[in-house]
């Protein structure tokens, strides 16, 4: 018996992103407005390595029950989670990443954004589902 995972859907998708995006602000701006540097820094390094946290599960992935693993099911490295979201590092390009990420996931039968594409990794729910072999 092997196990096949589901892609997780957009909705879930969007709300952990959000998450996700609630805290890289208050990074950015909490610790921006004490410690400029450290705000700036640390939020950076949250947007880019942030699915390779909790076994490729970044906070707000985690409150979904999402995770991101490899095309082969494998998890995913901090390396990896580098390669996914290295087009949200530029503030300034994060609208313009977003239309574009968007647009790249519904044009997949996987659901996988341009950041999937580029480190073979696919977002799917956290429970596998038993498939026979």
């Amino acid at each position: 018996m092997t196990e096949e995972f589901s892609p997780a859907d957009w909705q879930t998708r969007s709300l952990a992103f959000l998450i996700d995006l609630i805290l890289y602000i208050t990074l950015f701006y909490g610790l921006g407005a004490t410690y400029h540097f450290w705000g700036i820094f640390l939020s950076m390094i949250y947007i880019v390595f942030r699915d390779g946290l909790f076994s490729g599960q970044s906070v707000g992935k985690k409150v979904m029950g999402i995770r991101v693993i490899h095309t082969d099911g494998r998890p995913i490295s901090f390396v990896d989670s580098s390669f996914r979201n290295v087009l949200f590092l530029v503030p300034y390009l994060l609208p313009l990443g977003l239309v574009i990420e968007t647009a790249a996931m519904f044009r997949t039968p996987e659901r996988q954004r341009l950041g999937d594409r580029i480190a073979s990794t696919r977002v799917v729910r956290k429970e596998p589902v038993p498939a026979l072999a």
